[in-house]
C-alpha cells in the first residue's frame, strides 16, 4: 500500500512540475471582469513625437510622391505651438505622462498634456457617419491579451510629430496595447492614409510604467507666445536604477 501511495504523490508531483512548466512565463494580470489589466501611469521614453520616424518600421514613412511635395512646401509651424491637441497617434508619444483606468466595457485614458482624455466603450458598433475629430472616433476591442482601437473619422489638422510627418482626413489608425509586463506595455499602430501613403506603415514603442511612489498627473497648461517657453520639455529617459 505504501508502495503504490509513493507512487502516486510521484504522479502528482510530475504532472504538477509539467503543468509549471507549461504556463506561460509573462501573463497579463487580469481586471475583477477577466479582461487584461492594463491600468497605471504610463510614458513613452523616446522622441518619437519630435521625429515619428524614430519609431517606424525600417525608419521610413511611405510617402506618395505627390504628398511628399505637398507636406514639403506647407506650414511649417507645429500645430502643437498653437496649443492644439496632437492627435493620434501622436498624444500616446507626446513627452508627458497617461493613465489607463478601466472599467466594465470601457476603458479611459487620461493625459497630462492639455488635460485631453479618451472614454472608449469596448462594447462593438459601427463608426460614425459624416463627422470628423482631432483624435478620431475609436471602436475598440480585445483580441487575446491586447486591447485594439480602431480610430478614423479624422480630419487634417493634426501632425504625427514635430518633423511636419503629416497626414490627411483620410488617416485610419488601428493601435494595439499588450502588456509585455508589469512596467512596459508594448504599443504599435497601423498607419493608413491612401492620400500620403503608398502602403500602410506601423510604429511601435515601449510604455514605461511610472513607478515613482505617490506620482499623479498633474494640471499641464499651454499658452502661445508665453515669453518663448518650450511647449514640449525635453523627453524623458528611462531613470537610473
Amino acid at each position: 500500500m505504501n508502495h503504490h501511495r509513493a507512487l502516486l504523490a510521484a504522479a502528482i508531483l510530475f504532472c504538477a512540475a509539467g503543468t509549471a512548466q507549461n504556463k506561460p512565463a509573462n501573463v497579463a494580470p487580469r481586471t475583477l471582469d477577466g479582461k487584461p489589466d492594463l491600468q497605471g501611469i504610463w510614458i513613452a521614453r523616446n522622441a518619437a513625437s519630435f521625429d515619428v520616424s524614430e519609431v517606424a518600421e525600417g525608419h521610413e514613412i511611405p510617402y506618395l510622391p505627390e504628398a511628399l511635395e505637398r507636406e514639403q512646401k506647407g506650414d511649417r509651424v507645429d500645430p502643437v505651438g498653437h496649443c492644439a491637441i496632437p492627435g493620434i497617434p501622436r498624444l500616446t508619444y507626446m513627452p508627458f505622462p497617461f493613465q489607463i483606468l478601466q472599467r466594465p466595457g470601457y476603458v479611459v485614458f487620461l493625459y497630462e498634456f492639455l488635460h485631453n482624455h479618451r472614454i472608449i466603450s469596448t462594447a462593438p458598433r459601427p463608426h460614425l457617419d459624416g463627422i470628423d475629430f482631432q483624435m478620431g472616433d475609436p471602436v475598440a476591442h480585445w483580441d487575446g491579451d491586447s486591447l485594439v482601437i480602431d480610430v478614423t473619422n479624422f480630419n487634417d489638422k493634426t501632425w504625427l510629430d514635430s518633423a511636419r510627418h503629416t497626414h490627411s482626413d483620410a488617416l485610419h489608425v488601428i493601435e494595439r496595447y499588450t502588456r509585455a509586463s508589469p512596467d512596459v506595455i508594448l504599443y504599435e499602430a497601423t498607419i493608413e492614409d491612401s492620400k500620403m501613403y503608398s502602403r500602410p506603415w506601423k510604429i511601435s514603442m515601449q510604455l514605461h510604467r511610472v513607478t515613482e511612489p505617490g506620482f499623479e498627473l498633474r494640471e499641464q497648461e499651454c499658452f502661445e507666445g508665453d515669453s518663448g517657453r518650450a511647449i514640449q520639455p525635453p523627453y524623458r529617459p528611462v531613470p537610473k536604477s
